[in-house]
């Protein structure tokens, strides 16, 4: 038996899921106290949630708490309680949430191919663990994973509307707006991690123990930015002023972290959209603005400036040690999890050049050198294949129709934190996977509308 959007079982519901959500703020606040100075953030945060939440369990069931959920995530680190963060309880909510809402009206759909892709890197990092050097490494990177990888599986076989995959895109884009903004206030409230002229960046570390770390937090900016983007390009009078002002917005946010390539990846995106929407004109001129608007925060540009900062901030030598080390077990990799102790095992054999000096344990900064050197070449093109697999999710959208516009801000925010990759390991961290949902939940929306025009239902 369907359930009414407004029955009295949805707004009990509803209610349980506020007050359950207003009790995790009251545990946080009794577990943070009040001196802490990110608890007002948390507090507003959560508060919002649970208003937001409470009007869509009862008008936009499949919207609740999803999202929530991805407003939040950029503000992930912010958010922890002694049971995880809350944004992984939003998680959580809105994977059940989905799951009664398919079993409920029969919402459902045929999954895309990326779902396969993703499925068998995935499986293949779990089978890794059988020749791993320390298989404990591994285990908690790909427990993330795989939470975040069920709750895109939920979402890959969701049929949803048109309206509800844009309200989707609609909260990524505040959450973007509201964490930049958020970024921008600490930094010009003195939270700045050197403070040599050519060094200053955010750096939100806060007495709590919360910080976010400053490339992490441009990396979240970077699929609002495209949405941003494309929303400029695609709506006129007021409406194009507004998306303009939200991506100077979270540009900004990107030039007060310093961090070079979250800055490149918005590059690359622009040269995308200027070559599939043809608007190179309005793209030069949001650009100006841009360049503008920097002079007030040169950081980023002195860094590129500065020799000291060469060799992509000292990349270049931990990548030459990951090459060395990949080369041990081209085949097969040491292992998911094991990129340290991989590195750590190669780290006297390689000679180091310039003016970084690494240290004997490194992340790898990069997914093609950290799944190189746990998964080897197969890894590496299961990860390739999965993520074009994932960028062509939105393909069957056609670019001049009713959701050309979503195809074309989730194909260039996917590219645009590919670019990401290349500087830093993402592949567990929630604002990559939610660029992922959005790409299977468009391209489910596009055929269902299609679907119920041939039915002569609503879309």
């Amino acid at each position: 038996m369907m359930v009414s959007a407004r029955s009295p079982r949805a707004v009990r519901l509803a209610l349980v899921a506020a007050l359950a959500i207003l009790g995790t703020t009251i545990a946080v606040v009794l577990v943070q106290g009040i001196e802490s100075i990110d608890l007002p953030v948390k507090g507003v945060i959560v508060f919002a949630a649970a208003a937001v939440s409470l009007a869509l369990a009862i008008y936009r069931p499949v919207l609740f708490p999803l999202v929530a959920y991805f407003a939040a995530v950029p503000f992930d680190n912010l958010l922890q309680t002694g049971g995880g963060t809350i944004t992984k309880f939003l998680g959580a909510a809105s994977a059940l949430t989905i799951l009664l809402v398919m079993v409920d009206r029969r919402r459902t759909i045929t999954p895309p191919l990326a779902i396969a892709g993703w499925a068998a890197f995935l499986f293949f990092s779990i089978a890794s663990l059988m020749w791993a050097g320390d298989p404990a490494f591994g285990m908690q990177s790909l427990l993330q994973v795989a939470e975040l990888f069920v709750l895109y599986s939920i979402c890959a076989m969701l049929r949803v509307r048109v309206a509800e995959v844009r309200a989707m895109l609609l909260a990524t884009l505040l959450g973007g707006v509201a964490a930049s903004a958020y970024g921008i206030f600490m930094y010009l409230s003195g939270h700045i991690g050197r403070t040599d002229a050519l060094s200053q960046r955010l750096d939100i570390s806060l007495g709590s123990g919360s910080f976010i770390n400053a490339d992490h937090y441009a990396g979240s900016l970077v699929f609002p930015a495209a949405i941003a983007l494309v929303a400029f390009l695609r709506l006129n009078g007021f409406k194009r002023v507004v998306a303009g002002a939200a991506f100077v917005a979270l540009l900004a946010g990107v030039l007060v972290s310093a961090t070079r390539g979250s800055l490149i990846a918005i590059v690359a995106m622009g040269i995308y959209l200027a070559i599939v929407e043809r608007r190179r004109v309005q793209l030069l001129a949001l650009g100006g603005i841009g360049l503008l608007a920097s002079i007030a925060m040169p950081n980023i540009w002195l860094r590129f400036l500065d020799p000291a900062q060469g060799g992509m901030g000292g990349r270049s030598g931990i990548w030459a040690i990951g090459w060395s080390a990949f080369r041990q077990h081209w085949l097969a990799g040491d292992g998911t999890g094991n990129f340290q102790l991989a590195y750590g095992e190669s780290y006297l054999k390689t000679p180091q050049h310039g003016a970084f000096f690494h240290p004997w344990v490194m992340a790898s900064h990069n997914l093609i050198v950290s799944t190189g050197v746990e998964l080897g070449i197969v890894g590496v093109v299961l990860v390739l294949g999965a993520w074009a697999l994932q960028f062509r999710a939105v393909g069957c959208i056609p670019r001049r129709s009713s959701l050309g516009d979503v195809r074309a801000a989730i194909e260039a925010g996917t590219l645009g934190l590919f670019v990401v990759a290349m500087t830093v390991d993402l592949m567990w961290y929630k604002y990559l996977w939610i660029a992922f949902m959005l790409g299977v939940l468009a391209r489910n929306a596009w055929i269902g509308s299609e679907r119920s025009a041939t039915a002569g239902e609503p879309a």
